[in-house]
């Protein structure tokens, strides 16, 4: 199978890494910072998942850089680099964190992210092709990404061969399939969570977070693309084959997902190996699960994801020492021997060629899941681009209303409104 999903004069020189200062200057900025003199250190801020990474590369370093390693509850990130911009102190050499902030990071109100591209080689970009575009913000990289989520069919082929169904290729033939396990107990996924707006209305294109331009961003519930979502699932809602509740419940893994009740369910390319294989998530044995390309919504010549994740790296520009946190959000992004084993899929390209060899042979897996995951790589909808408003933090209004009962037209415009109320404050213009 080929598994390059980069364009092969892309690569040309991008499998050597480099984290070297390239010399160049930020045509508004001035010279380029060098690291300070002296023994160099950085505080790295990591989640939990990420705390391994980081303790290796503090090993890596060892006599060079002194690494210190802090585990930091992504929803509590961005409140302490504000804090540490008001405060002058405490601010990470070098945080993950999740995709949007990095527009509020850039945004010279807060003036936190370091721009990439006066510190890193350019192949270091182009390694992944168009997949680092989140971050690439007035011509310049502000962050790396990690990995990227992008959202695909994950399907039970016992259940399917089972009940005779064939894997559906529209979001038409989605309800028509899910309305089929209507009586048999099994179900076409759980939709109280962020799965919800990765898996449905980002891939329909549901106007929320479409940046027009750094000062108008178009939000428009009123759009068929998103009528169409609610019109599609309510059905599925009504007649129990799409539960309310979020796919890490516990209710839901012990009821439905540990007993082997999920026929399909879209989420993203992590799921797999985070989510329906561990023994203390969903369970599922070997050899019944894998992968197909999402679903085409009508009207679209694209079957369109979303992404659920894809967390970035970001260096601090408040750093003593820019190019060593240049030099680790690389590693910590890119490194081939540390995403190749990774349950994420990476989004620099020697980092995949590693992890899809190891996931691809993999016997766990009823068929290859790589395929569709790369088909989709290239087609997460780039209508929704980080904002600097904190457009995640309203995910609560969502999620509550759908396993709440409120019904998914009335969460869906609930969760836009707020939309529409942060933007204005964040200095945006809202176009519908």
């Amino acid at each position: 199978m080929k598994r390059r999903w980069l364009g092969a004069a892309v690569l040309v020189g991008a499998l050597t890494l480099s984290g070297c200062a390239t010399g160049t200057t930020d045509a508004g900025s001035g010279e380029v910072a060098q690291d300070a003199e002296g023994p160099k250190s950085l505080l790295i801020w990591v989640d939990a998942v990420r705390e391994p990474a980081c303790l290796k590369y503090k090993e890596l370093m060892a006599g060079e850089v002194e690494i210190t390693c802090e585990v930091v509850g992504q929803e509590e990130i961005l409140s302490k680099v504000t804090l540490a911009k008001q405060t002058g102190e405490g601010a990470p050499d070098v945080t993950f964190d999740q995709p949007n902030n990095v527009a509020i990071y850039q945004d010279p109100a807060l003036g936190f992210a370091l721009n990439l591209s006066d510190y890193l080689d350019p192949s270091v970009f182009a390694a992944y092709n168009t997949s680092n575009d989140w971050c690439l913000i007035d011509g310049s990289y502000y962050c790396l990404k990690n990995d990227l989520a992008q959202t695909v069919l994950w399907y039970d082929t016992v259940i399917f061969d089972e009940l005779g169904l064939a894997v559906p290729t529209t979001m038409d033939e989605f309800a028509e399939t899910a309305m089929k396990l209507k009586g048999t107990g099994y179900v076409a996924g759980a939709i109280g969570d962020q799965g919800f707006y990765a898996g449905y209305l980002w891939p329909s294109g549901c106007p929320m977070v479409n940046v027009i331009d750094p000062a108008t961003v178009n939000i428009n519930a009123d759009s068929p693309n998103c009528s169409r979502v609610w019109e599609l699932v309510q059905p599925l809602v009504d007649a129990g084959v799409l539960d309310t509740r979020s796919a890490f419940d516990a209710g839901f893994i012990a009821e439905v997902a540990q007993q082997q009740k999920v026929a399909m369910h879209i989420g993203p390319s992590w799921w797999g190996e985070f989510v329906i294989r561990p023994a203390d998530s969903w369970a599922i044995p070997e050899g019944r699960i894998t992968a197909a390309p999402m679903p085409t919504w009508a009207g679209e010549s694209t079957n369109w994801s979303g992404e659920w994740g894809g967390g970035i790296w970001v260096a601090s520009a408040f750093s003593k020492f820019p190019q060593a946190a240049a030099a680790a959000a690389q590693w910590l992004a890119t490194d081939p021997g540390l995403m190749g084993e990774g349950v994420t899929f990476p989004g620099s390209q020697p980092a995949f060629e590693a992890w899809s060899k190891r996931l691809s042979a993999d016997t766990y897996y009823a068929a290859d899941p790589t395929v569709a995951m790369i088909e989709q790589a290239g087609k997460i909808r780039q209508d929704n681009k980080p904002v600097r408003y904190d457009m995640q933090g309203q995910f609560g209004e969502l999620n509550s209303g759908i396993s709440g009962g409120k019904g998914i037209e009335a969460s869906v415009r609930a969760y836009i409104t707020a939309l529409e109320n942060l933007a204005p404050a964040a200095g945006y213009t809202v176009t519908k």
